[in-house]
């Protein structure tokens, strides 16, 4: 029975290593970054593993939606996705975001995002910049409605459509108000794309649509200011 016990200790430590075994760069819905690998996820709690060996456990909804996307992957067994446009563990893109979006995302790090992680959430196109006083006074009250979707686990993303004048600006100001969403990177043709798509004559504005491309709300942004995070039931 010893040399049974022993054997069946090896067989479940090699099973949990062999799942702990990527090394890779997670990151909060906050921007904060962690080196860590998977090793399970259960009733919405992960637990990641440093390279020291160190566990820990993280609310998925805290950590950022590509590291989501890579969770659901894991979870579900599912294979990667094919080489193109989606990070390893990611499903594909949907075509309609792709085609609206770009192949890639980044967030306020500038580390690069797979659109996939859009899948099945409703998505803020939000148009905005640095220079604009409205934007900074409304940025914060989307900041706060975005981190209560994100608590109570709805499926909502934002991503950025910058109206600033150089990647520096852009990035600054997603560091200063510390954006907790993603963006089309600076210089990308769909930023121009989408603002003659929206017909955007001024900032802020929110664009409520879902991961098939369908406009859900064309000027979201009052109901957020007077409703917060309640304005989501209404898209």
């Amino acid at each position: 029975m010893t040399c049974f016990r022993y054997f069946l200790a090896a067989v479940l430590l090699t099973a949990a290593l062999a799942r702990a075994q990527e090394v890779r760069t997670w990151t909060s819905a906050r921007g904060a970054t962690l080196e860590a690998s998977f090793v399970s996820e259960s009733f919405g709690q992960v637990v990641l593993q440093r390279p020291d060996g160190e566990q820990m456990r993280i609310r998925l909804n805290q950590l950022s939606s590509a590291d989501q996307a890579y969770v659901g992957q894991q979870r579900t067994g599912s294979p990667a996705a094919s080489a193109g446009t989606s990070e390893p563990g990611e499903a594909e893109a949907p075509p309609a975001l792709e085609e609206l979006l770009g192949s890639r995302l980044e967030n306020a790090k500038g580390h690069r995002v797979s659109p996939a992680t859009l899948a099945g959430k409703k998505i803020g196109l939000y148009f905005s910049a640095s220079w604009c006083p409205p934007c900074r006074k409304f940025t914060p009250m989307l900041i706060e409605a975005y981190n209560q979707l994100q608590a109570e686990g709805k499926p909502f993303e934002v991503v950025l459509v910058t109206h600033d004048r150089d990647k520096a600006s852009m990035r600054n100001y997603m560091k200063s108000h510390d954006m907790p969403w993603l963006a089309v990177p600076f210089g990308r043709k769909p930023i121009d794309a989408l603002k003659e798509k929206y017909a955007v004559a001024g900032i802020p504005k929110l664009v409520i649509i879902n991961d098939a491309g369908e406009t859900l709300s064309t000027d979201a942004r009052g109901p957020v200011m007077t409703q917060g995070a309640a304005a989501y039931e209404s898209w």
